[in-house]
């Protein structure tokens, strides 16, 4: 593969799995709606009513499809940060205890500091991820170029 079609295609792994990552949480707040109020009494402090779970899990489904597709990327990729950023920062007790010797996390919730290292890479490399519907509305010019839109 050239040079020039390797970070494409790297950008398109990246997005498609990190999409899937997200888009599981979605669907655990649709078919789980008293799983993601657990969830938001113990991490977020808040008490989540199953509408407000069925709510949040569209929206999320929403920007997770749009990342998947690469849609709209400066908005999806940079909503899907921000959703990965809130988890990040509500989770810093287990962050900061990967091994569970404060008995408040384990070695698994490392794993979302390089998550979100991805979240961020693929946010700042947007306008390089053109295999998306952006990239291929583009090719056919149905958008604008970069410069007349901020995409």
């Amino acid at each position: 593969m050239s040079p020039e079609k390797r970070i494409p295609a790297a950008l398109l792994i990246l997005r498609f799995f990190l999409a899937i990552f997200l888009l599981q949480w979605s669907i655990e707040k649709l078919f789980l709606p008293d799983a993601a109020a657990r969830i938001a009494r113990s991490f977020y402090g808040v008490t989540l009513p199953v509408e407000a779970s069925y709510a949040l899990g569209i929206a999320e489904l929403i920007v997770s499809l749009a990342l998947l597709l690469g849609f709209y990327r400066t908005v999806s990729y940079g909503l899907s940060l921000l959703i990965h950023t809130v988890t990040v920062v509500v989770s810093w007790r287990q962050l900061f205890d990967p091994w569970g010797l404060a008995k408040v996390g384990n070695h698994l919730w490392i794993s979302t500091w390089p998550t979100w290292g991805g979240f961020a890479a693929l946010f700042l490399m947007r306008d390089r991820d053109i295999w998306t519907v952006d990239g291929w509305r583009r090719s056919r010019g149905a958008l604008p170029t970069k410069q007349a839109t901020g995409l």
